[in-house]
């Protein structure tokens, strides 16, 4: 009898209504023929959550990872607090994909809904997406699980032989090395234009220093001019945020990083992009986009859209953080006790509700721009 499939849910509970939508996946993986576990299917494992967590991801044939905002947060550790599973299953997966040195079968990222798609964690972007919002998505999902592709492989048949014939023996000649093949021309005047496609080696011999323009190959980036707009209108947008917090050296780290992501080398230049195909340009959008939104404006306008201008308290403990740093300040420290017993009448940050925390966070932040303008 063959072994039923075993498959483990791995997501972050972002809201009830995310988790009862996690949950009515699993119910119906497990309607249909699927051993599908989640933490929900848990009241308390005898050898704890950390334990059983380990064990689920260890011996499930593959894990599906539900991404959404919360997961993508606290998968790359930013959120302060809460979504400690997350973190030690993310742990995990980060752990099991460096040592199978980024081979992957197990792992799956899947979303609920296309606004999803950027919030999948670094590590999972290079494999197969699963949208499960749909039956079409739901059905390629399933058939990934149970090893039924959509389009099956047909078997290698034979050989075809052609009949041959044989050249006679004085039409036989020795081959020749390979020679360069030299075009000279000459062009009178200034100013002179010349366009062509070469391919292997060029040699240009001129008086003065010639100025020699490669184009992008066509089908690239670089051809497509509104969608080179886009990227560059991104990079600046992302690299004037940093520029805000860490001052001109935020261009250097930010396409640095950009490279290290995408495997350009070091001595080459970030734009070598434009030689890439189109349809390589969703990747890097998506890419800064999500950049961006990690930038206080970023965030600022994400909560705008989730219809908050306050941002949560994980995102205010660790923004008070750095700015107390920047002003050679702890959260121990007695000048920091007199402001918040002047200010909101209390010793300690813990005791500030979310909106006297955001308060305390944008007074912390002037003195921080006063001290830089000084």
């Amino acid at each position: 009898m063959k072994p039923m499939l075993k498959i483990f849910i791995s997501y972050s509970h972002d809201s009830d209504e995310h988790k009862r939508t996690v949950r009515e996946l699993a119910d119906r993986l497990r309607s249909n023929g699927i051993d599908c576990n989640l933490d929900q299917y848990e009241e308390s494992p005898e050898e704890g959550w950390p334990a059983w967590m380990e064990r689920e991801l260890r011996t499930s044939s593959y894990v599906v990872v539900i991404c959404s905002p919360g997961y993508f947060e606290k998968f790359n550790r930013d959120a302060m607090g809460s979504g400690k599973g997350v973190k030690w299953e993310g742990a995990i997966i980060n752990q099991e994909l460096y040592e199978a040195e980024g081979r992957n079968r197990k792992f799956i990222p899947v979303v609920v809904g296309e606004e999803n798609k950027t919030f999948i964690p670094t590590v999972l972007r290079r494999y197969t997406l699963y949208n499960v919002s749909t039956e079409q998505g739901y059905e390629r999902l399933y058939r990934r699980l149970t090893m039924q592709p959509h389009v099956e492989k047909p078997p290698v048949g034979e050989v075809i032989k052609f009949p041959s014939s044989k050249s006679p023996n004085n039409s036989l000649r020795p081959l020749q090395k390979d020679r360069d093949i030299q075009v000279s021309q000459s062009i009178k005047g200034s100013r002179n234009v010349q366009v062509g496609v070469v391919s292997g080696n060029l040699k240009i011999s001129t008086p003065r220093k010639p100025v020699v323009t490669l184009l992008p190959s066509p089908g690239s980036i670089g051809t497509n001019v509104l969608l080179k707009k886009a990227i560059v209108d991104r990079f600046n947008k992302l690299g004037e945020e940093r520029e805000k917090r860490v001052g001109k050296s935020a261009y250097g780290v930010m396409y640095k990083n950009f490279k290290r992501e995408f495997g350009i080398n070091e001595n080459e230049k970030w734009y070598k992009i434009w030689d890439w195909p189109e349809a390589a340009a969703d990747q890097i959008i998506s890419y800064l986009e999500i950049k961006y939104k990690d930038t206080i404006s970023g965030r600022i306008k994400g909560a705008i859209k989730r219809g908050s201008l306050i941002p949560a308290k994980g995102f205010l403990f660790q923004r008070e953080k750095e700015l107390l740093e920047q002003l050679d300040l702890q959260i121990s420290s007695p000048q920091v006790k007199d402001w918040l017993w002047k200010y909101f009448g209390v010793d300690s940050h813990t005791k500030l509700d979310r909106l006297k925390h955001w308060q305390w966070v944008v007074h912390l932040e002037k003195l921080v721009r006063e001290a830089v303008e000084e």
